[in-house]
């Protein structure tokens, strides 16, 4: 195990009967890709994805402090101004607006967008579960348990590599540094749970009864 897997964790929406499940509109699901946002082109549009279902059955879900979308978080307004501190390479704090159920919008929000990866997984301590009939060497490997390779990020300085995501994985979440999980704690928002990396295996979020336990 590496001592980064005790330092960082995995965000995942809160799962519970109050769960809102976020969507995009289809501009911002085009945009939401590999390269950099430009503002000239607008903020990142949020709703509920079951926005008219609800209506008709008289359900109101609130809105969370912080929403886990399609492997991207969008934030309050503290957090952007702790985040915007920091120099964090291949991160863009982007502004973000979420239309609730009533058409209203919420601007004072934005979304972390990663535009660059890392390649910071510890093939040796990872489980990787590549399927050997179609893998070929350049695929993003399927991984079961990550672990963070220990060389890789010591040559980062920590204020750089505050939030990331590992680089050449098929399914590439994000990953937060103890003192951003610290910073989310402190100002109790909600929305969110985390798994710590050393306690984390695939598919575990999507358990029913999943409630981050490991993250604390």
């Amino acid at each position: 195990m590496s001592k980064y897997d005790q330092e960082y964790y995995l965000p995942f929406a809160a799962m519970d009967d109050s769960k809102l499940f976020v969507g995009m509109d289809k501009k911002t699901v085009m945009r939401r890709g590999h390269r950099k946002l430009n503002l000239s082109e607008g903020p990142m549009f949020y709703m509920n994805s079951y926005k008219v279902e609800d209506k008709k059955e008289g359900v109101k879900l609130p809105i969370p402090d912080i929403m886990i979308v399609a492997g991207q978080m969008v934030i309050p307004n503290e957090m952007m101004k702790f985040l915007r501190v920091f120099d964090l390479p291949g991160i863009q704090v982007f502004p973000a607006v979420y239309i609730d159920d009533d058409d209203n919008w919420h601007e004072s929000l934005s979304v972390i967008h990663c535009y660059e990866r890392i390649d910071c997984l510890d093939f040796e301590k990872s489980r990787i579960k590549n399927n050997p009939k179609t893998w070929e060497e350049g695929d993003d490997h399927k991984v079961k348990q990550p672990s963070l390779c220990e060389a890789a990020l010591n040559a980062i300085p920590e204020e750089n590599r505050l939030i990331l995501k590992i680089n050449k994985v098929s399914l590439p979440h994000l990953y937060c540094h103890q003192r951003v999980v610290d910073f989310i704690r402190k100002m109790k928002y909600t929305g969110v749970q985390f798994i710590k990396v050393a306690d984390f295996e695939e598919g575990m979020q999507n358990h029913e009864g999943f409630d981050g336990v490991t993250t604390y």
